[in-house]
């Protein structure tokens, strides 16, 4: 997947400030006017306040339907009480939102960044990662409309937000951030977060590029990323689960129990189990919701502190051999990158 990462968009992308005259003019294109949204919002704060409600929040001013209106409200009070209410509530607007409509509030949360203040663009910068970066079929066109209108100078909230974009869908801007210096710290925390996030992806070997071309100042931001670049999860394993249930639908795997004994907790797709310097199997999913009614064979181990059952891709006949051991989780491809880099086979 490309993406088209334009440095400097023109002035007649950049939207303008939310609030101001020509924000104004650009409610006449949803077919509303500011004076219905000053009614509309003031009423609702209004009777907020005669219901008792001492600060009211997005859920006061909401209207209830995916309008314009209710858009506008949303959009006016979060500029002046920034929290992620009003963007949740907001949120809701873009789900039954038309195309028009949905164009508008990717506009607003361009103008977050762009404008702010800065407590403003701090929200939108979450309201960005949690509601439209973690949804991967919208985040790909919501980033790429961010960046017709955002320029490159405020790519900042972009980046920090971008830890749940899909490494295909923000590698561009990555890469292209890194070659600005100003962007080196933003970009920092959007590699750290896709490496530490729950929702985080990205390439291990590519970051680890990236990392040789960027200055962090930010010393635990740093050493964060040396980790994560240069270093597996240390593991222990408890017990292992063989699933026998016939409707079971992942039969080229097993359930393995562990917890992490050394390196900070982060998980990336399709990491690697190594024993002993040999690859064993792939995390195929993290923290597995398996339910213990369906019919399985359980290959007991030691009891482990604060472990979780995770499914690995592998054969289910390896599973006995990785009970009660000490495993490396390496990200996919960083073993291999290492070995090829150094000359030699990559250890912790």
């Amino acid at each position: 997947m490309s993406l088209q990462v334009p440095v400097s968009p023109s002035a007649v992308d950049v939207p303008p400030p939310i609030g101001s005259a020509a924000w104004d003019r650009e409610l006449v294109g949803l077919g509303i006017d500011r004076a219905t949204v000053d009614r509309e919002l003031r009423l609702a704060v209004e009777d907020a306040v005669d219901g008792g409600t001492a600060e009211p929040d997005g859920h006061d001013v909401y209207l209830n339907d995916a309008s314009p209106e209710t858009a506008a409200v949303l959009v006016l009070f979060h500029q002046e009480h920034p929290s992620y209410s009003a963007l949740m509530y907001l949120r809701f607007v873009w789900n039954d939102g038309d195309g028009r409509l949905r164009d508008w509030i990717v506009r607003q949360y361009a103008a977050m960044l762009v404008h702010g203040p800065r407590p403003v663009a701090e929200s939108g910068e979450y309201g960005l990662a949690i509601d439209y970066f973690e949804a991967y079929q919208d985040a790909p066109g919501v980033l790429a409309a961010l960046l017709t209108q955002v320029p490159a100078a405020h790519w900042g909230g972009i980046l920090r937000a971008a830890g749940p974009l899909a490494w295909p869908v923000k590698r561009d801007l990555f890469q292209a951030a890194a070659e600005m210096p100003a962007l080196h710290a933003p970009l920092a925390r959007g590699m750290a977060d896709s490496f530490y996030g729950i929702y985080g992806d990205i390439d291990a070997p590519e970051a680890a590029e990236l990392l040789g071309r960027i200055t962090i100042a930010d010393d635990q931001v740093r050493a964060h990323l040396i980790e994560a670049t240069t270093q597996p999860m240390l593991m222990r394993s408890g017990s292992a689960i063989v699933v026998t249930d016939a409707r079971w639908t992942y039969p080229d795997s097993f359930l393995l129990e562990m917890t992490v004994t050394s390196g900070l907790r982060r998980w990336s797709s399709r990491s690697e189990l190594v024993v002993d310097g040999q690859p064993v199997g792939r995390i195929a999913h993290w923290s597995f919701p398996f339910r213990h009614e369906t019919e399985h064979l359980v290959l007991p181990g030691r009891t482990l502190h604060k472990a979780q059952l995770h499914r690995i891709a592998g054969s289910p006949d390896d599973a006995a051999d990785l009970v009660d051991r000490e495993l490396e989780l390496w990200p996919a491809g960083l073993r291999a990158y290492l070995a090829q880099r150094h000359g030699h086979t990559a250890e912790a």
